[in-house]
């Protein structure tokens, strides 16, 4: 069995499995092991090539997985993967890394949430201004967060949030009943709830049913004390609405981790909208564990893949994710 790693070169060294690194996890399981080779690249040019005759691929960056006439599968170190399903053969499995990403983003969320809840991007704005207009609010108990996207990243945002005794309402492909929400509608009836929503948090990947989602017209749903927090893909919004709404106060304010264009080009309105928080898409992400709990998939799937169990975290190409 050939396995290919490929590293991306522009990556934190934290992120880049080597072959000590792949030593160390497969130490546990000597059977995995058995009649596999394994190749390590870090240079995309060479990813053809060293690619070529592999059943499957470790995937640390987007590949062009087109060319691999050998492929069965290729497991991505993003839970986000939209980008990748065009350049996969046909009949290859693709599996991502959902999950990994869902302790650090909860904790994100629900200081996003406090954040908005007690005006912090509005002081920030006033303090650029120059102005003093106290705001004496309350606390998060009984407000209504909206959660766009209630996988992995929402589900754990869920928790904490209803833990300080908020309501919770989840819109997502599927609808039905999910722990710790209150209230699940499908996408199509998203509408239904926007207008109740203090908090919407959005973590839901780019698809083709969500892209331009919330729209202007649904934010305009939104009533006017709601925040906004994104996490997931900045193209499910109309982020020029978004910054026509914080400019004239129809939002009371945003935490935006995810952007249309990134690095976002210094003359993007964004930059300059108020009551906003922006962080470099970095909200996510915990280096210091992030390869392991990938390795943690990736170990356990070609454990099924070998024995010929279903894999996990398999991506639906119909649906992007």
């Amino acid at each position: 069995m050939r396995i290919h790693v490929e590293n991306d070169p522009a990556s934190a060294e934290a992120l880049k499995l080597t072959p000590e690194r792949l030593n160390d996890a497969l130490a546990a399981r000597p059977d995995l092991r058995v009649n596999t080779v394994f190749s390590f690249n870090d240079a995309p040019a060479r990813f053809a090539d060293l690619a070529r005759d592999a059943e499957i691929v470790f995937a640390g960056r987007k590949v062009n997985a087109l060319g691999l006439p050998n492929l069965k599968w290729l497991q991505s170190i993003s839970a986000g993967v939209e980008s990748m399903l065009p350049y996969l053969p046909p009949a290859a499995i693709l599996t991502n890394a959902s999950g990994v990403h869902g302790d650090k983003a909860a904790e994100f969320i629900l200081a996003s949430v406090l954040m908005l809840n007690f005006q912090i991007p509005r002081f920030v704005s006033d303090q650029q201004r120059q102005l003093w207009r106290p705001e004496f609010g309350g606390c998060l108990s009984g407000k209504v967060a909206t959660l766009l996207g209630a996988g992995a990243i929402g589900s754990a945002a869920a928790r904490l949030l209803r833990e300080r005794g908020m309501r919770i309402q989840a819109i997502t492909r599927s609808g039905g009943p999910r722990e710790h929400v209150d209230v699940s509608k499908t996408v199509d009836e998203k509408d239904s709830l926007l207008p109740q929503t203090d908090f919407l948090i959005a973590s839901a990947p780019l698809t083709p049913e969500t892209k331009g989602m919330i729209d202007r017209r649904r934010l305009d749903l939104l009533p006017p004390r709601a925040g906004v927090v994104i996490v997931g893909r900045a193209g499910v919004f109309d982020c020029g609405a978004l910054v026509d709404k914080l400019k004239d106060g129809t939002l009371s304010g945003a935490v935006l981790d995810v952007f249309p264009i990134e690095p976002l080009p210094q003359d993007h309105p964004i930059w300059t909208a108020p009551n906003l928080i922006m962080t470099p898409h970095c909200s996510v992400d915990d280096h210091s564990v992030y390869l392991d709990r990938c390795l943690d998939i990736f170990l356990d799937n070609l454990a099924r893949y070998v024995s010929g169990r279903p894999l996990r975290n398999v991506v639906d190409r119909a649906a992007g994710y």
